[in-house]
């Protein structure tokens, strides 16, 4: 899947690609850990998603890839995959920015928290679009780069949702 630019034709078939790996895995998931899934999905923007997008498009540390994001996708919720992946909704995002505030992804360098993982990690976008994660599951922790842009996050969660459909194993044991 390539992609030079965030739009909606792209975000659709990730979208599909994601949801085809989890109707793979899903199904015999019960059978393999002996408990029933999570809500496992990725859930397309509606007029109130989009509403809140246009609100962060107004924050001075909002990436234009998020906002893009948010015009096509609202949010993931992956509770499955790995110990847990999920890109927050927009009005989300929103709640996070007014109780915290942005945090400081490198120096001089703030962004905006939209997503995290199961054990509380948190993800974060800054201006320019590169993606980082914090190094434990603070706020004000320290956070590193885990890709360059929006897009490679996107397919390094696809691949992620793809692998464990394939192996049923999260990463640390394949």
């Amino acid at each position: 899947m390539q992609a030079s630019s965030l739009d909606a034709d792209w975000l659709v078939v990730w979208q599909h690609q994601i949801t085809k790996s989890l109707q793979r895995v899903l199904g015999a998931f019960e059978d393999t850990y002996g408990y029933p899934p999570g809500d496992n999905e990725i859930i397309l923007a509606n007029a109130d998603s989009r509403s809140a997008a246009a609100q962060l498009k107004e924050h001075p540390a909002a990436a234009p890839t998020l906002t893009s994001f948010y015009d096509t996708i609202s949010e993931a919720a992956l509770p499955d995959i790995d110990n847990g992946r999920f890109i927050h909704s927009p009005d989300h995002v929103l709640n996070d920015l007014a109780e915290y505030g942005s945090v400081h992804v490198a120096d001089h360098v703030a962004g905006i928290v939209f997503g995290s993982d199961g054990g509380g990690n948190l993800l974060a976008v800054d201006p320019s679009g590169a993606v980082h994660r914090s190094t434990s599951a603070s706020w004000f922790d320290d956070f590193e780069l885990i890709a360059a842009n929006l897009i490679d996050f996107l397919k390094q969660l696809q691949q992620a949702v793809a692998d464990f459909a394939d192996t049923g194993l999260p990463p640390e044991h394949r």
